[in-house]
């Protein structure tokens, strides 16, 4: 077992040279339970203790946490900037107890009640949905509506629609939400517009906005919401701060 050094408060990583000082969020404390999957299936458990956004340790464990973050490759992999690739959203899951789950929102592509919402006519629009501070990076949702009905996909670029394709030529709104506020939204412990004015932007049309704030509080789209897993509250902000954590090769 080892123990990182602790960091004095003024230490920092900056990353392409742009990035600003830690902002230490205060809701950032806690502890985070790692799995990381080496290439020869050997799993190394480790956890990492934060004080409101600053790391002040980080731990080999002999015994797997009460849950952790599941991750393929070596558990010094620098924390990822988006967009994530999808191949790799889908590798990383969330472990609880003994239970795999998928991690948002590759669970939240995966659920079957979206073919049953109920048909909007003319509900129809295309929405470019960035998700912040996931635990993987950015996650971008190719998301669109046709006549109600939601069709959505991960993708690490946005391509043009072809002829054929769902919501084909209809007007386009772009979203950007913190991940943590992605799953309180979700759970029920914010709506939309709440989730969307703590750290969120939007650039689109009022009458679509309206449109999509429509959809969304539909009770059938919300049940869907609802049935999906609640994860650790740790895991809500840790990809907040998993970019300050600074650099080490072995425990």
């Amino acid at each position: 077992m080892g123990l990182v050094a602790k960091q004095p408060e003024s230490s920092h990583r900056e990353q392409s040279g742009s990035l600003p000082e830690n902002p230490r969020p205060e809701h950032a404390t806690g502890t985070v339970h790692h799995d990381a999957v080496l290439p020869d299936g050997t799993v190394v458990h480790h956890h990492q203790t934060f004080d409101r956004g600053l790391l002040t340790e980080w731990v080999q464990d002999d015994q797997p946490g009460p849950w952790a973050l599941v991750r393929p490759g070596d558990p010094f992999v620098a924390f990822d900037e988006g967009p994530v690739e999808p191949e790799l959203a889908a590798q990383v899951k969330v472990r609880v107890g003994d239970e795999l789950l998928d991690l948002p929102a590759v669970d939240d592509l995966a659920s079957s009640g979206w073919d049953e919402l109920p048909l909007v006519p003319d509900a129809t629009a295309r929405l470019r949905f960035e998700l912040t501070d996931s635990p993987v990076g950015e996650q971008w949702l190719d998301t669109r509506y046709e006549d109600g009905r939601r069709i959505a996909h991960l993708v690490s670029e946005w391509a043009p629609t072809v002829e054929g394709e769902p919501a084909h030529g209809a007007p386009e709104m772009h979203v950007r939400m913190n991940w943590g506020n992605y799953l309180r939204m979700r759970s029920g412990d914010l709506t939309a517009l709440e989730a969307i004015e703590d750290r969120g932007t939007v650039d689109a049309r009022w009458t679509l906005l309206l449109l999509l704030h429509g959809l969304v509080q539909q009770e059938e789209y919300m049940a869907i919401y609802r049935a999906l897993p609640r994860l650790p509250e740790e895991l809500m902000w840790w990809g907040e701060v998993a970019r300050w954590v600074p650099p080490r090769d072995s425990f």
